[in-house]
Formats: structure tokens, sequence, C-alpha cells
């Protein structure tokens, strides 16, 4: 899926020094009682075409014992060896790994006819002006919405409106961005496994045409240093809008050092198990 908290959209093919950089995400959860609600950290280290990503899970002990039963690590790792086509997904906790072949990329899919009862879908890209530092890194503040209204069968009364609002600080110019954007490209074009970081976002209503609509926005070019993604809904006949989603984002640190090559690979004192 696409990384719309963590934006790409620069074809580059140069690769050259390491990059390291911590993120957290925040979700607050929903409802009065914040019921899913956790922090993220995720670990992020490129070196040439491989990747790994370190993510540890904080939450209340109701969502950890939920996120147990679903199978899911709190402390996890996963290696991408882009050179290899092989990923390496670690359970940190169990001291064990699977290993896997990278899929191969996915042909580029036609264009659907939009069906009867989708939504009219409307976009809008503002650049405030106003720029700020995240991570000691110089970013530009970016503002994207995307209204998805849902109407009757006969296509006249509207019986709601999803609206979908993207608040980032975009960069382009600084240390690393070239590796992070030259990795992201390689991925693409090599492989259809999916984006190791700022993924969660497939469940919403209009999330594909929330993807297609980031990806193809000039303004939204770049990396995403800091970024909140909310989601609210109106019914018909209702005065006010109910947030549904609420995803935040942003980068800690970022260091553009030489990284050992041992970080991509598998310590041996982790069991194997094999891939379902």
């Amino acid at each position: 899926m696409i990384q719309l908290l963590c934006i790409f959209f620069v074809s580059v093919t140069a690769v050259g020094a390491d990059v390291y950089f911590v993120e957290e995400v925040v979700n607050p959860g929903f409802g009065k009682k914040k019921t899913g609600a956790r922090k993220t950290t995720n670990k992020v280290y490129i070196k040439g075409r491989s990747q790994m990503v370190e993510k540890q899970i904080e939450a209340n002990k109701k969502t950890v014992r939920a996120l147990k039963k679903q199978g899911q690590s709190l402390n996890t790792s996963t290696i991408l060896r882009l050179d290899r086509a092989q990923i390496y997904e670690i359970d940190l906790a169990a001291r064990t790994f699977v290993q896997q072949k990278a899929p191969p990329a996915r042909k580029a899919a036609a264009k659907k006819v939009a069906k009867k009862g989708a939504p009219k879908v409307d976009f809008a890209v503002k650049v405030p002006g106003d720029t700020s530092r995240v991570a000691g890194i110089h970013c530009r503040r970016v503002v994207a919405q995307l209204r998805a209204k849902y109407y009757d069968a006969k296509g006249k009364k509207l019986k709601r409106e999803n609206r979908y609002t993207f608040d980032a600080c975009i960069a382009t110019s600084f240390p690393g961005y070239r590796d992070i954007a030259s990795f992201k490209t390689l991925q693409d074009t090599t492989t259809s496994y999916p984006p190791l970081t700022g993924g969660g976002l497939e469940g919403l209503d209009d999330y594909q045409a929330l993807s297609e609509q980031i990806t193809g926005s000039k303004e939204l070019a770049g990396f995403a240093l800091r970024s909140t993604l909310t989601a609210t809904v109106k019914k018909a006949g209702k005065k006010r809008a109910r947030e549904v989603f609420r995803l935040e984002r942003q980068v800690k640190a970022m260091a553009y050092a030489p990284l050992p090559d041992s970080l991509f690979r598998v310590s041996k004192s982790l069991k194997r198990l094999k891939a379902k």
C-alpha cells in the first residue's frame, strides 16, 4: 500500500550512504474508552538495497491482549533484502523468524470504471506557507483534503459525507532523502511486498481514492516528517460530523552515516519457523 503518512513521489536510482530514522505513530483509539489506542515506535535502517525496521507497540492491557489474540507480537523486526529478493520476519519476543521469497511486483492495474453507487470525490490541496523543523530538518506544511459524498440509488439525495484531512510537514532537501526515496522506488519496481512503515489504512472506506489522489499530488511530493490523518463522517440530517479515525506520525530522529552489514542479517540465536 501507499505510505500515506510517509510520502514519496520521486524516482531516484542512485544509492549512496546509509540512513537511520526513528518515527512514532500514535493511534489515540476510538470513542470515550479510547478503544484500540496504541503508540508504535519504528526504528528504520536503510543501506543500499536493504532495509530493516524494528517495531515496538505500546498499549493498555486490554489492547495488548487483543493484539496477542490476533497473533501479533509487540516487538518485531523485518528485514527486506531486495538484492536477494528475501524477506525475514522476526518476532523479537519469541526469538523466532520466518524467511520467505519477496513476491514479484504487480502489473499496473487498468483503471476501473466507477460502479453504480460509488461516491462523488472531491480533492483539494493547500500550501499555507508556514514552515517548521522536525528532527532538525526544515519542512513546509501541506494540507490535503478528500471528500467522498455518498448519494441514494437515484443519485440525488446525499446520504453521508466522508472527509479525510491529511496535514503534513514535507521535506526533500536533507541528507539521506535521496537514499530513502531510492529504496522506495526499488521496492515498488521489484516486489509487491507492502512497505514496512505507514500501513494500517486499508480499512478506510475510501482508501483507494485517497491513495490515488495523494500519490498524484505534486504539492505532497517528498518525505513527510510529521503528519496527521483524520477521517470524519457526517450523515444526512446530522448537524455535526463525527471523527472516526485519527493517526499521528512524527520522525523523532534522523541520521545519515554508515551502518553495519550485520543489521541486515538474521542472528544465529534465532529459531527459524516454516512460512505459512
